[in-house]
């Protein structure tokens, strides 16, 4: 961030709000009357450097539940908007297209924000909660009623304890609570879905947008490619789940391949193909022993389960992990030493996997003693630049959130909410405080008033509480209540995620794929691995376990809704650019090349030490983004993906190259 972009967001955060809205479009209501838009506060933190009315507006827009009967009941879809950063920004914005299904977006502003900065440089992004998800699951599909029957096992579970029954009781009171709102939960689906992009993108002003989705929002984009075109210009499809994929079945297979991907990456490296000789055989026949035989280390001994965890972790970008390929034959080869001196250098970050300002600076080389004291000094000065641009995002973040509570006055909503929680806390035994969880998570199913929190209180504090609480509830502004209701909702997420973190993903799922998926095709696919890729029939046993869990054993309480042509290989011939990882756990790298093999104007970029959502590992899947949306029809130089294949750490300790 430039010095004059620091000064003009200051600036922007201290002095007086805008009195012309900077989104007239939403301010209007939308472009076009059957979806109406309604402008909402953005949810906090905003992302550094944003400035709502400025740089971002959030809000909702009402949707059929059904589109082929829109005169029906309607959902409200919550979005967000990012305005370009340029002065003369391209038109056709960009939709993000969430991951799932069942995990939202709008409520993370800042990862939106981070993950397509480059984007802005030219377009608006987009980002909306699809259809019964978080934010955008109404009332009546949040199940409210169904979580405060039974806050005790809720909690427990929060805290990760087993509850046993406890899923399956909450699953099945869940869709009876739903069917009763009069909600059509069929309707959660993701043909749906496709028609719920077109609608939200038109009526925000953007009649030709492009889609960048990833994981679910790659078959979210692929249904609107094929069944809800009109508009679309150029689809990004980042760690792709092809429609025709049985992705259930397939739990672990994509975590084979990712592995597997190591191997072949030693294989055609020459020197690391003859330092560490037959990987793959070793590395399991390692696992194998590592069951029975874990090796010691003063961290503690190396499983079976450590050893695997380490090397399938190399797909959280958040750990920071993708430079660990390079360092894999040589944690097999000690270990099969019994000794674990890399594992635990990398375990305590003592090896830096990519390269930073300190490690540089720790391993500086060089001729010319005046040419490493410069190096030396620049490397500072970007140690210090680090150091710099963290302390102003934290500066920038409460200068933000500071305005925002002198703004709402929240002075009075946090002395109300102090005072509850204490005399909950007061209560004199552990019904009473089950009773009273069950009311406080009741009370999200009105809108905000001061007569249901009264009768909250009223029922269950005793008098001179009840007249403390009531002086402080009664002091409280229209928007003060609001709040209030909003904390409650914030307050209570941990016990909803119990439920709904499955649930929402669930009822996609279990009704429009398990006419692909099953048990018998989990077997199939674990066979293949044990025999195509040397898995143990431990792992594969794992694997299917956790499916059956989460997917074949929860699907028996819905009404399966398969539809006709769903999974059928997309043909579309729109401009569609692919990018797939090859440490990506959860869509098969494989996945990628099946793909574009349906697309007539479908190309692949294959990135090597990317996981799931390759533009958060790489400034070169970044870069082929831009530049493809930019012009889908131009040659794509893709020669930076060649650049991220690992060197290997050889035994004399150089690498490979």
């Amino acid at each position: 961030m430039s010095p004059d972009q620091i000064v003009a967001l200051v600036l922007a955060l201290t002095g007086p709000p805008a009195t012309d809205p900077l989104f007239p479009l939403i301010a209007a209501g939308g472009a076009d009357p059957r979806y109406p838009v309604h402008a909402a506060a953005c949810p906090r933190p905003l992302a550094p450097f944003e400035i709502e009315g400025k740089t971002v507006a959030c809000g909702s827009v009402d949707v059929p539940e059904d589109h082929d009967h829109p005169e029906g009941r309607r959902l409200a879809l919550s979005f967000m908007i990012f305005k370009s950063r340029s002065l003369v920004p391209a038109p056709d914005a960009v939709v993000h297209l969430h991951g799932g299904p069942g995990s939202g977006i709008v409520e993370r502003v800042a990862l939106t924000a981070t993950m397509f900065e480059q984007i802005r440089a030219r377009r608006d992004v987009v980002a909306f909660d699809q259809r019964g998800v978080d934010t955008s699951a109404g009332a009546a599909s949040r199940c409210w009623d169904t979580l405060a029957s039974d806050p005790k096992g809720l909690a427990e579970a929060a805290k990760g304890a087993a509850v046993p029954g406890l899923q399956d009781r909450l699953t099945r009171a869940c869709l009876a609570e739903i069917a009763a709102s009069g909600a059509d939960i069929a309707q959660i689906n993701t043909a749906q879905n496709a028609r719920d992009v077109a609608a939200v993108m038109h009526t925000l002003g953007y009649p030709v947008y492009n889609a960048y989705g990833i994981s679910y929002g790659t078959k979210l984009a692929q249904e609107v490619m094929r069944t809800a075109p009109e508009g679309l210009r150029a689809v990004v499809l980042d760690s792709v789940a092809p429609v025709q994929e049985p992705i259930y079945d397939t739990l672990a297979l994509p975590h084979a391949e990712a592995i597997q991907n190591i191997f072949d990456a030693c294989s055609a490296d020459p020197r690391c193909a003859a330092a560490y000789p037959d990987l793959r055989a070793r590395f399991w026949a390692l696992m194998a022993r590592l069951e029975t035989d874990p090796v010691a280390a003063p961290a503690g001994p190396v499983t079976q389960d450590v050893l695997f965890t380490l090397v399938d972790g190399r797909n959280d970008y958040k750990a920071q992990l993708q430079g660990l390929t390079g360092y894999v034959p040589q944690i097999v080869a000690e270990l099969e030493r019994g000794e674990t001196k890399t594992l635990m250098a990398v375990q305590e970050g003592h090896i830096a996997l990519h390269p930073t300002p300190e490690s540089a600076l720790a391993g500086l080389t060089g001729q010319g003693g005046e040419a490493t004291a410069l190096a030396r000094a620049a490397l500072r000065i970007a140690q210090m630049q680090v150091l710099s641009d963290a302390n102003l995002t934290e500066a920038l973040t409460a200068l933000e959130t500071t305005r925002r509570a002198e703004e709402l006055h929240t002075g009075p909503v946090e002395a109300f909410e102090a005072a509850l929680t204490a005399a909950a806390q007061a209560l004199p035994d552990a019904q009473a405080k089950v009773a009273f969880g069950a009311a406080y998570l009741r009370l999200r199913k009105g809108d905000p008033a001061l007569s249901p929190l009264l009768a909250l209180i009223d029922t269950h504090f005793p008098a001179p509480e009840v007249a403390r609480l009531r002086a402080l509830a009664e002091g409280l502004s229209p928007a003060q209540l609001a709040q209030v209701f909003a904390r409650i909702g914030a307050d209570n997420r941990a016990l909803d995620r119990v439920l709904l973190s499955g649930f929402q993903t669930q009822m996609f799922a279990c009704q429009e794929d398990m006419d692909i998926n099953s048990p018998a095709g989990a077997a199939a696919v674990s066979a293949r691995l044990q025999r195509d890729f040397g898995w143990p029939a431990s792992l594969t046993t794992a694997f299917e376990g956790i499916v059956t869990e989460g997917f074949y054993k929860p699907c028996a309480a819905f009404t399966p809704h398969p539809r006709k042509g769903f999974h059928d290989p997309v043909t579309a011939a729109i401009p569609t650019l692919v990018l797939q990882g090859t440490m990506d756990t959860q869509t098969a790298p494989s996945w990628g090349a099946e793909m574009v093999a349906s697309l007539p104007k479908g190309r692949l970029v294959v990135l090597p030490e990317s996981g799931h959502g390759t533009l958060a590992f790489s400034q070169c899947a970044r870069d082929l983004g831009v530049a493809f949306l930019e012009d889908p029809n131009a040659p794509l130089d893709t020669r930076c993906a060649a650049t991220l294949a690992p060197a290997f750490l050889l035994p004399d300790g150089s690498f490979s190259k």
